[in-house]
């Protein structure tokens, strides 16, 4: 569960430093915000609000491990501290890896459980496709955790975010 809460304090805006410092004592110093890799887009919304802020909290992990992991972001991945004080770690890309994976199996299980209340006629389908997405994404971090590097290459990127706008525009 610390996992879950952690990844949700970060998507509700809390600073990624707050959420990952172990009470090293140093922090980055500021610098200036890149480009948003990845940025929500209101027409996306489905205009169920819980719905709409799991889509926005999904939106903002991919970016954030962008900023923080991507492979052309590597002065600002060495400034990050890791949950275990080392700086851009294997470690560190593991854990989120993970917490986004957890924040979206939350995320699907609260729509599933919604379709389902609703009486939706295809929730059998989209439980599915919820699985399915899943599995992808769970075979897509074991091959980027497996090469036990501390970065993200763009591809990599590219395929996070085409495997969440998969479930956004289906």
């Amino acid at each position: 569960m610390a996992l879950v809460d952690q990844a949700t304090s970060y998507a509700s805006g809390v600073s990624a430093a707050r959420v990952i410092d172990c009470g090293a004592g140093h922090h980055p110093k500021a610098t200036p915000k890149p480009a948003p890799f990845f940025r929500w887009r209101e027409q996306w919304c489905v205009g169920i609000e819980i719905l709409d802020r799991d889509h926005r909290a999904l939106t903002k992990l991919i970016d954030y491990m962008a900023q923080r992991f991507g492979a052309w972001h590597a002065p600002r991945a060495e400034q990050a501290i890791s949950r275990d004080g080392g700086r851009g770690s294997a470690c560190a890309l593991r854990f989120w890896l993970s917490a986004l994976h957890e924040r979206a199996r939350v995320a699907f299980a609260r729509e599933d459980a919604l379709m389902r209340a609703a009486h939706y006629p295809d929730t059998a389908e989209h439980t599915r496709e919820h699985a399915l997405l899943l599995a992808e994404y769970t075979a897509m971090s074991r091959d980027i955790a497996g090469r036990e590097q501390d970065r993200l290459e763009h591809a990599d990127l590219e395929a996070m975010k085409q495997w969440f706008m998969g479930h956004m525009l289906d």
